[in-house]
């Protein structure tokens, strides 16, 4: 019951790892007097010789070690043969739990197939570079349905790749509504890419910049607070991630009633 696998080693597998072994050090040792966190085993498989793939390898090599530091085991160059009610079976050898998570990606909808178009090995429905369906120009797929090649390289299936297509079809569409012409073809702005490590580490790059360790962490931080909707709302989550970098304790609790012994007759 104490032993998580996680299957796929790209950054929701490391970034949940990483929270299930502070979990394990702090709530688990504070909160819950009948577990023994130290029995506790989280295991991160990936088929990849790396983690955090789409990442510099210096990076990506920092986040392996710091995982190993925190006790999750990293099993790397391990395909999941079979995954089952008792846990899975990597490389050949069976590992009991009662909780696998996959974090390995997700497959695409099967818009492909009912449209009849083009599809690349995954699934997703190759697209123009104004990401209309080739032949049906009525037609656009975007997000993580759609494949696009830029300088070479698929487009990667990230939120930020969707957000950016979807404002450029809207003002494909709206412009075709007024009669005006279409845009440039559709280049994707990398931004950069994070992951967090636990409590005070992560991992940046974006272009030739790469950071890692506690200054990544804050900028992480800096950056989603600075995203939230409402000025209420980004008080409210500094404080309660202020709180729990400085206490390591979190604002909520679990309150469970122990059954009674002892029962009555009816």
């Amino acid at each position: 019951m104490l032993t998580f696998v996680l299957v796929g080693a790209g950054p929701t597998g490391v970034e949940m790892a990483a929270a299930l072994a502070v979990f394990m050090r702090t709530t688990l040792r504070s909160e819950f007097r009948r577990i023994d966190p130290t029995i506790a085993r989280i295991v991160l498989i990936d088929a990849a010789p790396k983690v955090l793939g789409t990442f510099a390898s210096s990076l990506s090599e920092a986040a392996k070690q710091h995982l190993e530091e925190l006790g999750v085991e990293v099993r790397l160059g391990q395909a999941v043969e079979k995954i089952d009610g008792e846990g899975v079976v990597a490389a050949g050898e069976r590992i009991a739990s009662k909780t696998v998570i996959w974090t390995a990606g997700v497959a695409p909808s099967a818009a492909g197939k009912w449209l009849g178009a083009e599809t690349d090995r995954a699934g997703r429905v190759r697209v123009q570079h104004d990401l209309r369906v080739p032949g049906h120009p009525e037609v656009f797929v975007i997000g993580d349905t759609a494949s696009l090649d830029q300088d070479g390289k698929p487009l990667p299936g990230v939120a930020q790749v969707a957000m950016q297509q979807g404002r450029y079809v809207g003002k494909v569409i709206s412009r075709q509504v007024v009669g005006k012409n279409g845009l440039k073809p559709f280049r994707y702005f990398d931004k950069g890419n994070m992951a967090v490590v636990g409590k005070g580490f992560a991992v940046l790059q974006s272009d030739r910049l790469c950071m890692r360790g506690l200054i990544a962490w804050f900028a992480w931080a800096l950056i989603h607070i600075a995203f939230l909707a409402q000025l209420s709302l980004k008080i409210s989550v500094f404080l309660q991630w202020a709180w729990l970098f400085l206490t390591g304790q979190r604002g909520s609790r679990l309150i469970v009633n122990q059954p009674s012994e002892t029962t009555q007759a009816p």
